[in-house]
């Protein structure tokens, strides 16, 4: 099996074409930031589990994102400053791979724009409790390996991935984009994307 570094998902990102969702005029724009690093066993990605008391998406499955700030200079400043607070990563060690596709969430008027970083060696994270129950390692590998299988509900124009992980379940928006990183991986290392098994359960019901 092919061991791929975040350099080479750097390059491939180039000549990258995801499938853009529909989403409606007029949309908020936010950023998250999908942490990776070059673990002893393979690329491994950070999520984290939001805290119950936040005012808004309490409880989810997320990558460290969020609104834009005056100071920051576009959206992948407000995804490296969020990570940054969020995780207790020092910015510096934070260092951008690309974009992947804009993301409409269906439940608000947001659009998420997500963005590739590698974390360079240093520290482990210090997580803001504010901000995150948990943190959530996910070794890339492991959703081809059957480690990490995932589901799939037909909502109509398409199918919603669901990720099953052991402090909750990633859906909507952030599972979309957690779904073009795997697929990105899938084509720099020349494995098949696995197939969801198909749902009727709705976990943000």
């Amino acid at each position: 099996m092919k061991r791929v570094s975040a350099a080479e998902l750097e390059r491939a990102l180039g000549a990258w074409q995801g499938k853009p969702l529909r989403g409606g005029p007029d949309r908020i724009q936010a950023a998250v930031c999908l942490p990776l690093r070059e673990g002893r066993s393979g690329l491994e990605v950070w999520a984290i589990k939001r805290p119950d008391k936040l005012r808004h998406h309490s409880r989810e499955i997320a990558f460290p994102g969020g609104k834009p700030e005056p100071a920051d200079a576009d959206l992948l400043a407000t995804a490296l400053r969020e990570t940054e607070e969020e995780l207790g990563i020092e910015r510096l060690r934070l260092r951008p791979l690309g974009p992947l596709t804009p993301v409409p969430t269906a439940t608000s008027l947001f659009t998420l724009n997500p963005f590739l970083a590698e974390v360079l060696p240093g520290p482990e994270p210090r997580p803001d409790p504010a901000e995150v129950a948990h943190l959530i390692t996910l070794r890339l590998d492991d959703f081809f390996d059957g480690r990490l299988p995932y589901s799939a509900i037909d909502i109509g124009p398409y199918l919603s991935p669901i990720f099953e992980f052991e402090p909750g379940a990633m859906y909507g928006a952030t599972a979309h984009i957690l779904l073009e990183l795997l697929e990105l991986y899938a084509e720099v290392t020349g494995r098949e994307m696995p197939e969801p098994e198909m749902t009727k359960v709705i976990p943000w019901a």
